[in-house]
């Protein structure tokens, strides 16, 4: 092997390991802003559950289907055993759900990619029927970045304004130090 083709490959090297390091960060983001959004269940759970399909880069190759990148981690099927089993430990369906927006939110994304996901599983492994997008492009990167960052934002302005708002028992304290109206001379001639 040449001097230029070991650049290229190790530039080759670098740009996937740079691919998949921000498609990790896109999917942790995404689940974390979305339990942080839309539930209050630690958003801690967001970043692992966004990042769990993922765990599949771990296994050995030589392991084969359905344990390769996009097998069974990508599937409903082990999101919902996952699920189940997170409701099992906590006995808590906010945790539950939370769990299910960051991992569904990684099977959704994953699932515009060309390379899809297996809905199916295990009743069909071949049917994807991806629209091929380029999902962890910059461009689309982007607008996961931007789309999570905006429920973030409206989940703190959110919280903002309910914190400025007086509580029932606050508003009633607050009530009973107003002056009771004294009648105005119009109603004493009445």
């Amino acid at each position: 092997m040449n001097e230029s083709s070991e650049r290229t490959d190790k530039r080759m090297e670098l740009g996937r390991i740079l691919f998949l390091l921000g498609a990790f960060a896109t999917h942790a983001f995404v689940g974390y802003a979305l339990v942080r959004g839309c539930t209050d269940v630690d958003p801690r759970l967001g970043l692992a559950f966004g990042l769990l399909p993922d765990g599949d880069f771990l296994f050995p190759a030589d392991w084969g289907w359905p344990f390769v990148h996009r097998g069974l981690t990508h599937t409903p099927l082990f999101a919902v055993g996952l699920l189940a089993g997170l409701y099992l430990a906590s006995r808590n369906r906010s945790v539950a759900l939370a769990g299910g927006l960051a991992i569904g939110s990684h099977l959704a994304i994953d699932s515009l990619s060309p390379m899809g996901i297996r809905w199916l599983f295990p009743l069909r492994t071949a049917w994807n029927p991806s629209p091929g997008l380029a999902v962890h492009s910059p461009a689309a990167t982007a607008l996961l970045w931007t789309a999570a960052l905006g429920i973030l934002a409206f989940r703190a302005i959110q919280r903002r304004s309910h914190d400025r708002e007086p509580t029932t028992d606050h508003k009633q304290e607050h009530d009973d130090k107003q002056p009771t109206p004294t009648p105005d001379a119009t109603t004493e001639l009445e």
